[in-house]
């Protein structure tokens, strides 16, 4: 009875196991089912030139917003500045004391400062802006390219078109100048060649006549020979 008991307690662990192969085929299917986000991102590449171009002008633009408010806190700060300065001058004239004197050069050194610090942020701003509107020279060098690339495709298709009825064109223009040109040298291939049929008859005419001529002397003396003949007879 024992070792009944002990059975059921080694079969426990093998449905665990089995669990545990069902979360790995879940896991695999999840991952499997990821995978058409890859094809996504990749069928984005075509557009990933005219998104760079765009980037440089945006980040031209951002640049050129920033050096602005350096700008704006620049001239805050002169304004600032000024007023300090107006305000430890008028006290330094009233009284003329150390103290008064050394807020008076902070002073002093502060506006020389803030000053400074516009001319810079001024000069930033103006380099900002050149350089917006480079990046726009830019991209407007890359819509020339562009276009001009849709023309070239435009042009080459036209082309392609056209290449049928062009052949046919061609073909029988070629046909036409080739008979003209056949037709004149059939003419004089035809002459030529009458010339030598009648060379040719001319001299079988000479061989007929003096064929004939033989002949009629043949018959001639026939006839001549032919009373001596009868005269032998008799």
């Amino acid at each position: 009875m024992a070792a009944a008991k002990k059975t059921p307690a080694k079969r426990g662990p093998k449905p665990a196991a089995k669990k545990t192969t069902a979360k790995k085929t879940t896991a695999k299917k999840k991952t499997a089912a990821k995978k058409p986000a890859a094809k996504k991102a990749a069928a984005k590449k075509p557009v990933a030139q005219p998104v760079v171009a765009n980037k440089v002008v945006a980040a031209a633009e951002k640049a050129l917003e920033k050096a602005n408010l350096v700008v704006e806190k620049a001239t805050e700060g002169l304004a600032k500045a000024k007023e300090k300065k107006a305000t430890v001058a008028a006290k330094a004239r009233v009284s003329k004391t150390a103290a008064t004197v050394r807020q008076l050069d902070a002073a002093k050194a502060g506006l020389a400062k803030a000053q400074a610090n516009l001319a810079e942020a001024k000069a930033a701003a103006k380099e900002a802006a050149f350089n917006l509107k480079l990046a726009g020279v830019e991209g407007s060098i890359d819509s020339v390219k562009e276009k001009s690339a849709e023309r070239v495709t435009a042009f080459a298709q036209g082309l392609e078109e056209k290449k049928a009825g062009d052949l046919e064109k061609a073909l029988a223009s070629f046909e036409e100048k080739w008979l003209l040109t056949r037709e004149k040298a059939n003419v004089r291939k035809v002459k030529a060649f009458q010339k030598k049929e009648e060379t040719k008859i001319a001299a079988a005419g000479r061989k007929i006549k003096t064929k004939i001529s033989a002949l009629k002397k043949q018959q001639a003396e026939k006839l001549k020979s032919k009373p001596k003949a009868r005269k032998a007879k008799a």
